[in-house]
């Protein structure tokens, strides 16, 4: 099985090919968030290297989030593009789920944690045995002093990972939660593809119209929006 993925989550864009498990080939450039100049050509001249055509894969995975909100629907778009073209499966992978697994040398508790702005962070919780990944608990969004907290309730001394594990780690080791840092461990192409390669292997594939981006917050025009309506209802209830 041939799987072409693509990470367009954050500000470094990246190509991956997986055959059965193993890495064939991965590119990333840091493209400044000019994701929609950059992802096409790096998955082309990724295919061309190997010899390889586009209809050859088997199946197209993305990067569904969390992460930047045009990143996220650059990607999926991409990859939404290829299956219907060619009528072939796709994988929705989690931005957070991928980053666990780019920390797969790292044994034990794993948190993975990307930067969501407003001083928050998205993160989820995984455990790591020789190098199987498991997910124990859905992606959410949260201040970094609760994430620490959580941390600590939840005990050990996990591994971040991820675009946000530095910054996490600034916050953790300034007050009293151990965690160690998964050096140079963030969410990839290559990442996605081992964890798109799991879920064909269980079945959990799904097509062009099932991978949709999974934001976990408003986006900016959302929030006002909202705010907004919340503003004419207090107003309304204060002229009542």
């Amino acid at each position: 099985m041939l799987i072409l993925a693509l990470d367009t989550a954050w500000r470094t864009a990246s190509a991956a090919l997986c055959r059965d498990g193993e890495i064939l080939a991965y590119r990333e450039k840091d493209s400044e968030m000019n994701h929609s100049k950059t992802i096409l050509p790096a998955a082309a001249e990724l295919l061309a290297e190997q010899g390889l055509e586009l209809d050859q894969a088997d199946v197209f995975a993305a990067t569904t989030g969390p992460g930047s909100f045009t990143g996220l629907r650059i990607g999926a778009a991409a990859v939404k593009g290829y299956a219907w073209a060619l009528d072939k499966p796709c994988a929705a992978v989690s931005t957070l789920e991928s980053a666990a697994w780019a920390a797969r040398e790292y044994e034990g508790l794993l948190c993975a944690a990307l930067p969501a702005r407003q001083d928050e962070f998205f993160y989820a919780f995984f455990e790591n045995q020789e190098g199987e990944i498991r997910r124990l608990t859905e992606d959410k969004v949260d201040r970094a002093e609760n994430i620490a907290e959580e941390i600590r309730r939840r005990g050990g001394i996990p591994w971040l990972t991820g675009t946000g594990a530095e910054e996490l780690l600034e916050v953790c080791n300034g007050g009293e939660t151990q965690v160690r840092l998964a050096q140079g461990c963030r969410q990839n192409a290559a990442a996605a593809a081992l964890c798109a390669w799991r879920q064909a292997q269980e079945g959990k594939l799904t097509d062009c119209h099932g991978l949709k981006p999974s934001y976990l917050r408003l986006s900016q025009a959302e929030r006002m929006k909202q705010e907004e309506i919340n503003r004419q209802k207090t107003e309304g209830k204060a002229e009542r």
